[in-house]
C-alpha cells in the first residue's frame, strides 16, 4: 500500500483505502460520523483492544474487533450492507479485499439484511482488490461489494480485523 490514500475510480467502485498514519488528512473531506470512525481507528492501540463489539456513537457508529485466519478467495463469499459503511482496519496481518461497484446483476443468495444489515451474494469474479498489511484501512460504501478475509501471498495468515460500522447519512 502507497503511503497515501486512493479514491479508486467509479469503474471499480467508489473505495477510499490509507494507512492509520493518513488518516487526519482525510478528515477534512469526509461527513461526521465518517470522521468519528476514522478518528477512533487513528488514536486506538488495537493491540490492547479485546475481541468484541463496542458503542462509539451509539449504533450510529460502533465498532466489531476479531482475529480470524484468512481463507482462499473461492471460500468467502461477496457481501454487501444497505444501512452501514464499512471501514475495515488491520491491528495485525494482512488479508485481501476483493471489491466492485454493487449492481442488480449481482444475485442475493442470504439476505440478512433486516437482522444483521448483511446479504450475501453469488460467487463472481471481481477485477479489484486491496491488500491491507497492519495499519491500513479500507472504506467500503453500500453501493459496494466487497469479499474480505482473503489469503494474501497464496497463503492463510491470522489477522486482527477492526470493522467500524457507520450508519450512511440518509
Amino acid at each position: 500500500m502507497s503511503n497515501k490514500a486512493v479514491l479508486k475510480s467509479k469503474e471499480a467502485g467508489e473505495m477510499l483505502c490509507g494507512n492509520k498514519q493518513e488518516i487526519e488528512k482525510i478528515l477534512p473531506y469526509v461527513a461526521d460520523r465518517l470522521q468519528k470512525a476514522l478518528r477512533y481507528i487513528a488514536v486506538t492501540n488495537f493491540a490492547e483492544v479485546a475481541n468484541g463489539e463496542y458503542e462509539i456513537d451509539g449504533r450510529d457508529v460502533f465498532v466489531r474487533v476479531n482475529t480470524y485466519s484468512t481463507e482462499p478467495k473461492e471460500c468467502k463469499q461477496p457481501e454487501a450492507h444497505n444501512e452501514y459503511i464499512d471501514v475495515q482496519y488491520l491491528g495485525a496481518g494482512q488479508e485481501v479485499i476483493y471489491f466492485a461497484p454493487r449492481t442488480e446483476e449481482h444475485v442475493v443468495t442470504e439476505d440478512h439484511a433486516e437482522a444483521s444489515d448483511l446479504l450475501f451474494f453469488e460467487q463472481f469474479d471481481e477485477k479489484d482488490c486491496v491488500v491491507l498489511h497492519a495499519g491500513d484501512f479500507a472504506v467500503f460504501f453500500p453501493w459496494e461489494l466487497h469479499r474480505p478475509g482473503c489469503n494474501a501471498g497464496g497463503k492463510a495468515g491470522q489477522v486482527q480485523k477492526v470493522v467500524v460500522k457507520v450508519r450512511h447519512q440518509a
